[in-house]
């Protein structure tokens, strides 16, 4: 009897420590669709009964309610865009992995030192001493700014998000070696098919990113974060090890195969779902569009108003003399649009590439957009501006599945021969099609990964046991560069040792056929 009792209370303890858990999810990128998907995370957690508080720029965009309460970081988008060193539309962002690995750690800086001079930063930070969040979830996609929320509540389970697929650095941190060798780093240009002169590149351009995050970055969020916790503030590099378990935006359809071990999981294509009903206005237009309709957005953070006169004309040009249907996501007015252009400051673009009179969608090729173009099984004529937008066209054109255009090098006839070549070749519908059907083929929908292992790591009060000891060996010892090195060197000795042995046997024999002769 009493061992029924026993059992029932662990039982009621043991769900009560995932039932209504109470969760911090933090993030400081100040991009509206990094909210669509840390939204869609914890709209799934919110299904399952767990309290969610979302701090970051942008939690507001969607309603609180008993289980979800919202902590804006105000102005923080603004400060960004309103910088011209940050401008992706004007070009500023280098081709060069280099310069745009440099300018990404100034973005973090501004980022995060705006959000820990924010009043929503000064409500978290006033929350009692002794406050409980059963986990933190932290998004790592760009910055470790928020990593000093695990000392201030005492050092809770811990776990990482990032929907900006996986930086090769914060895969280095969770013990998974990087293979710059087939692996293309994220704001590179390249494919897994890579030159050896690329490759060289890769490797070199991965050993400047550790040295900049680590030696550069990391210390100067150090500098903000005692400012703003304390001086007692534990350096962001040994609160990283307090992070069990990391959530990326990977999946073959897209991103290159790579090994990742126990402690990362891959939940690519979390924010692609089925499509909601339209507006009414909205799908009165997909409905009529016989023809067929093309969708162009450029994300959120990329404007399609800040493309520049000449550009935007170009487009208009080339849309005139489509059949087609055009729906364009357009951030203000537009004189003198044609009238098969239909604009418009915010869409459903999840919704829109999923109604089926969709046939093409011109796109930045974030992950996000990838993802709900490929689930959707919609081609698209690929715009990239930075980060990972390069290497996702590159690999959606490897792959049959989309086009890429130079936005720098846009003309109406570019253009209309691009949309022309992707509606008239059924080679790009046919490669998406099937990237939607491998997508879609899995035992479980990536949420529901996530939610799992999320769960997980509430159960077992973290999940440090899933690390591989890669995590705390040096990089050297942990890719084996140490054991090559010395072989090289045991090598090079016993090849010295065989040429002064040789040397002076030859010497000797030198010696001894001239005292012959003599």
């Amino acid at each position: 009897m009493y061992l029924l009792i026993w059992i029932l209370v662990s039982s009621c303890t043991a769900v009560r420590n995932v039932l209504g858990a109470n969760i911090l999810i933090a993030y400081d990128l100040p991009s509206p669709s990094h909210q669509v998907w840390n939204y869609a995370f914890a709209e799934g957690l919110m299904k399952k009964g767990h309290n969610v508080t979302m701090f970051g720029p942008f939690p507001d965009r969607a309603k609180s309610s008993e289980l979800y309460h919202p902590l804006t970081i105000k102005g923080l988008y603004e400060e960004i865009h309103n910088r011209e060193e940050f401008s992706f539309e004007a070009g500023e962002w280098s081709d060069s992995t280099f310069l745009s690995t440099f300018v990404l750690t100034q973005y973090n800086w501004v980022a995060c030192n705006h959000s820990y001079h924010s009043e929503a930063f000064r409500t978290l930070m006033n929350y009692p001493k002794d406050y409980k969040f059963d986990l933190l979830i932290l998004d790592v996609a760009t910055s470790s700014c928020f990593y000093p929320f695990i000392q201030r509540f005492n050092y809770p389970p811990t776990m990482a998000i990032t929907a900006f697929l996986l930086r090769a650095d914060l895969s280095e941190y969770f013990g998974n070696v990087f293979q710059p060798s087939y692996v293309p780093l994220l704001f590179s240009n390249y494919t897994e098919d890579m030159s050896f002169s690329q490759r060289v590149v890769n490797f070199l351009s991965f050993q400047w990113i550790i040295l900049l995050r680590r030696v550069y970055e990391m210390r100067n969020i150090n500098s903000l974060a005692r400012k703003a916790f304390g001086e007692d503030t534990a350096p962001v590099e040994s609160l990283e090890k307090h992070i069990s378990l990391l959530l990326c935006g990977l999946d073959p359809v897209l991103t290159p195969p790579q090994p990742l071990p126990p402690n990362i999981v891959a939940v690519g294509g979390l924010n692609a779902r089925d499509a909601a009903p339209l507006p009414k206005d909205l799908k009165k237009i997909m409905d009529n569009a016989t023809e067929g309709v093309i969708f162009f957005a450029l994300g959120t953070n990329a404007r399609s108003d800040h493309l520049g006169a000449k550009t935007i004309q170009a487009l208009l040009e080339a849309f005139s003399q489509l059949k087609q249907t055009v729906v364009w996501k357009f951030e203000s007015e537009l004189k003198n649009k044609p009238k098969n252009v239909f604009i418009s400051k915010w869409l459903p673009q999840n919704d829109i590439l999923g109604h089926k009179n969709t046939k093409l969608f011109i796109s930045h090729v974030g992950a996000l957009s990838s993802y709900e173009a490929i689930y959707h099984g919609v081609p698209i004529i690929g715009v990239p501006f930075i980060a990972d937008q390069r290497l996702n066209v590159n690999a959606l054109v490897n792959k049959g599945a989309a086009i890429k255009l130079d936005f720098k090098m846009i003309t109406s006839q570019n253009v209309l021969n691009s949309v022309n070549e992707v509606l008239t070749n059924p080679k790009y519908a046919k490669s998406m099609k099937e990237l939607s059907s491998r997508l879609r083929d899995q035992p479980e929908t990536p949420l529901e990964r996530a939610v799992f292992w999320t769960e997980f790591v509430m159960r077992h009060k973290g999940a440090h046991f899933l690390s591989p000891k890669a995590r705390d060996m040096s990089r050297l010892a942990a890719s084996s560069t140490d054991v090559v090195l010395f072989l090289l060197s045991v090598v090079s000795l016993f090849l010295y040792i065989v040429y002064i042995v040789v040397k002076k046997i030859r010497n000797l024999l030198v010696r001894e056929e001239k005292l012959k002769v003599n």
